[in-house]
């Protein structure tokens, strides 16, 4: 059996299973309050996953008032760093893909090896995208051992924020691989910033047992799976480089996406990376 085909007999039984279901009962374990469990379940995890409680604000499992609590832990005010570029990290994880938009259309980017999606398709729109279209992209997987929140990759005012509806199919680099456009389908927010003259996007992408997404302008967690689209346009949300802008009930996916009239990528930069809140993207 070829190793793609491996690879998709292992991923199908995805499309199979009640993953919305799943993930409301992921939810509700998540947030018991019983000691005995939550001390056991946060330990357990602990020894499964390298989980760092030391750079944690709280460094004790019993201190937290559930498994989420936990999982959506605050950081010690000094444990990243955060770099004098102009475009930071803006999450821990693993630094999935990276690039220019490309295509005819100037509009295309890479989820994985020959398989591509497009900025229509991940946004829920066509209008509105064309100050993007050539600018650049970077995507950051967090696996459930990261910390899991989402901070702002350069200083900016909200403009608006969009929920879409979708599947939740497991993120990770084997799902990517596999299963064509996944960003695409999975639920996801999409928060777009002005910036000095231009503006960015922040994309926070659902996964399987991701419980929801919440923001520091609306902490609604979206548990349950929406009917249509739905765009917000708070006033006054103004967030600096490295501010906490979300975080995510369980982990996912983060992509961001700037015009072509920004500072590049850093050239070092490579697929399959650990990064880090705070470190630096570009070299200005």
């Amino acid at each position: 059996m070829s190793s793609r085909l491996s690879q998709t007999v292992r991923v199908w039984p995805q499309y199979l299973m009640p993953k919305h279901a799943l993930t409301r009962c992921a939810w509700w374990i998540s947030n018991i309050q019983w000691p005995p469990f939550k001390n056991a379940f946060i330990r357990l995890f602990c020894r499964l996953f390298p989980v760092d409680l030391s750079e944690a604000e709280a460094s004790n499992p019993s201190d937290y008032t559930h498994f989420n609590a936990f999982f959506t832990r605050s950081l010690k005010p000094d444990a990243r760093p955060v770099a004098s570029a102009q475009w930071v990290a803006p999450a821990d994880g693993t630094l999935s893909q990276l690039g220019t938009l490309t295509g005819s259309n100037k509009n295309q980017l890479i989820q994985a090896k020959g398989l591509h999606y497009s900025l229509e398709a991940l946004a829920g729109r066509t209008t509105g995208l064309d100050h993007y279209r050539n600018g650049q992209w970077i995507t950051i997987y967090l696996a459930p051992y990261d910390y899991h929140r989402v901070h702002m990759p350069a200083g900016g005012r909200l403009l608006q924020a969009t929920r879409l509806p979708g599947e939740l199919f497991s993120v990770s680099d084997r799902t990517a691989a596999i299963i064509p456009k996944l960003y695409a389908k999975n639920e996801r927010l999409v928060a777009e910033f002005a910036h000095e003259h231009t503006q960015f996007m922040v994309v926070m992408v659902a996964a399987l047992m991701v419980a929801g997404i919440e923001t520091v302008w609306d902490n609604s967690t979206e548990r349950r799976p929406q009917a249509q689209a739905r765009t917000t346009t708070p006033a006054g949300i103004e967030l600096a480089k490295a501010q906490e802008m979300g975080r995510f009930h369980w982990g996912s996916t983060v992509i961001v996406i700037t015009p072509p009239n920004t500072a590049p990528w850093r050239d070092d930069l490579q697929p399959g990376q650990t990064i880090r809140l705070g470190e630096a993207l570009t070299a200005a």
